[in-house]
């Protein structure tokens, strides 16, 4: 060996140290000839007990029973397999650990000899971070939380999660062409920029956020969150991670208006007490001096003093049941009975322009009340319904059996349990928005300025109903109608007979393929999240027509769930009749938030399909889908 081979070779063997890369050189049968320090480190061997081994050492099985036939077959075909390619592979330690390794294999020639040499990197440590990077990938991907990513200088995104893009029901391409700005409301766009500012400045590393974001339909939900400023990439990223707070806020505002109704309850009452004495010195000190009088023009003034002090009472009593004050004699009762008894009244109380109809339940619970109270609250609903329909129209009082859990709004409102439900619906005028939030307070009135009328008709039915462990809410659409529900507590008899657990309202069911036809989006994503939620497969559409399609082409379906009232020219009723068409037997459930709807319970009858009700909560939908799915 020349000097200028041995310099060589010194220099060659101080790389191979120098490298944190195992380096392992064998001849064409295997054997090990050359390594360096790197590859003992890596594999727990000694120099000396690797040198003359065949390289399989270092491999575990599979690896190591197909080494030889490998090298074979290259020698004889010239064909290369890892040969020039790096791959990723497995080795083995000597204590028979396996860790995953990249392999580069180099082939040469000295003095005819056939030579390999393997240079390896250790990935344990590179696929712990990928791996480690996978699953908080994973978990982000699936977070029922909103995941955003957007450029610090263009603003635009860079990425969402799944949850961001199905709710705002963008894609992620058409994500990528906009900005935060662009997805939150007119009112909040302002100051989009001023939140930022703080974050670019690094005054902040988090600035929270709380508005409401825009979908692609241009429906809005409200969000909270907060922006956090990162240096990982380069330009900078802002990350934003929002929660949609829709339902969130529906419980507090709903929470919010108890307290309210509560606080003007403590004081009403107080008022309604106070003020009772003091009448009840001023019609003693009246009667008092009748006995005094013989004038017929001041007998007839204290008589117009009796009168008026007489009126002052009755308005104290109505005050008195709004603050749960009043005095109930409850009795267990059929509450199906009473509709029926009291309909003759209703109906001449209506008028003839208004038409009566009862749809009551076979096997109503029994519950505990006041009968003459509950007499009172419907006739007050019966007389607002027939005054928001001064052209006529139907008034229909319904029963039906309810159970609430810790799922609803009201669940939250009442105990959990068992409950009659009374719906009292008008094909009226309906009522303001602005109204709704204050419509049970006394001295609020629907009616038009100058129409006779204390506005306690309601605070009195909703201090009987809360009284009586119940409560009541009001659904109404502007010209189309309203419906006002009455929720009692069971009484724990006369319930229904041959009752088995398996006949409950909400037990469980096996997964069903629900096809749905609703065009409005933001109910359509309720109902998708709602049928989720038990367990259901859905199939969706937007309208009559695709749904019908959708029909067709889906196979089996258990179930169409479909909106009565659509646009594109086919109702649900026309829906219910073409896939009866297709399929005779095919169960399909209607559902519809306005009351003409209960108006053509015979032509429901006729066809056999059942109508659920807006509002419904979770339990008045599964009550649905058993009756109609076994």
């Amino acid at each position: 060996m020349t000097e200028k081979t041995t310099k060589y070779r010194s220099q060659l063997d101080a790389v191979m140290e120098a490298i944190d890369a195992a380096i392992v050189t064998i001849d064409s049968d295997g054997i090990i000839v050359d390594t360096n320090e790197a590859t003992c480190r890596m594999f727990g061997h000694g120099r000396a007990q690797l040198l003359g081994n065949n390289v399989k050492m270092l491999m575990p099985e599979p690896y190591q029973s197909d080494h030889d036939q490998f090298v074979a077959n290259h020698l004889r075909t010239g064909v290369n397999r890892i040969i020039g390619n790096g791959r990723k592979v497995s080795g083995v330690t000597r204590s028979g650990l396996m860790f995953p390794v990249h392999l580069s294999v180099a082939k040469f020639y000295d003095e005819d000899q056939v030579y390999f040499t393997g240079i390896l990197h250790d990935l344990t440590e590179l696929d712990e971070v990928i791996s480690k990077n996978y699953k908080l990938g994973q978990i982000i991907e699936e977070s029922v939380n909103e995941v955003y990513t957007f450029d610090s200088n263009s603003l635009r995104f860079t990425s969402v999660n799944r949850a961001a893009q199905q709710n705002l029901g963008y894609r992620l391409e058409e994500l990528r062409k906009i900005t935060v700005a662009d997805v939150m409301n007119e009112n909040n766009k302002q100051i989009f920029h001023e939140l930022l500012q703080p974050l670019i400045n690094g005054d902040q590393k988090r600035v929270a956020l709380s508005t409401a974001f825009v979908r692609k339909d241009g429906t809005e939900y409200d969000i909270e969150g907060g922006f956090h400023f990162s240096t990982v990439s380069n330009p900078p990223e802002i990350a934003l991670i929002v929660q949609d707070i829709t339902e969130k806020k529906k419980l507090s505002d709903a929470l919010r208006h108890n307290q309210r109704m509560e606080s003007i309850g403590n004081l009403t009452g107080g008022i309604a007490h106070d003020f009772n004495n003091i009448l009840t010195v001023v019609i003693g000190n009246l009667e008092l001096l009748e006995d005094d009088i013989t004038s017929p023009e001041e007998l007839s003034l204290l008589t117009s003093a009796k009168e008026a002090a007489d009126m002052g009472a009755r308005l104290t009593h109505r005050l008195l049941a709004f603050a749960r004050r009043s005095s109930l004699s409850p009795d267990n009762v059929n509450i199906n009975a009473l509709i029926e008894d009291i309909s003759g009244m209703l109906e001449r109380t209506l008028g003839g322009s208004v038409k009566l109809k009862n749809v009551l339940a076979q096997d109503l619970w029994n519950t505990s009340i006041d009968t003459s109270e509950l007499e009172n609250a419907l006739v007050n609903l019966a007389i607002n319904a027939r005054d928001a329909m001064p052209r006529g129209g139907q008034l229909i009082i319904e029963t039906c059996n309810a159970i609430l859990d810790d799922e609803t709004v009201l669940g939250k409102e009442l105990l959990q349990g068992r409950y009659v439900k009374i719906s009292v619906t008008d094909t009226g005028t309906g009522i303001a928005d602005e109204v709704k939030e204050t419509l049970f307070e006394p001295f609020v009135t629907t009616k038009s300025k100058g129409a006779r009328g204390s506005g306690l008709g309601l605070s009195m039915v909703y201090g009987f109903v809360r009284q009586s462990g119940g409560a009541i809410t009001v659904y109404s659409e502007k010209d189309k109608g309203t419906v006002f529900s009455i929720y009692l507590p069971e009484s724990g008899t006369g319930m229904p007979a041959n009752t088995s657990d398996s006949e409950y309202p909400n037990r469980p069911m096996a997964m069903r393929r629900i096809l749905i036809a609703e065009d409005d989006a933001q109910v359509r994503r309720l109902t998708i999240k709602r049928l989720e939620k038990l367990g259901h497969e859905v199939l969706v559409a937007s309208d009559g027509h695709e749904a019908l399609a959708i029909f067709r082409e889906a196979g089996e379906v258990d179930l169409v769930f479909t909106d009565v009232v659509m646009t594109e020219g086919m109702s649900g009723y026309d829906l219910a009749l073409a896939v009866r068409a297709l399929k005779p037997e095919q169960p399909v459930l209607l559902v519809s938030g306005y009351a003409e709807d209960i108006v053509n319970r015979e032509t429901l009858d006729e066809m056999g399909l059942q109508l659920l009700r807006k509002p419904y909560n979770q339990d008045d939908l599964q009550n649905a889908l058993n009756e109609l799915i076994v």
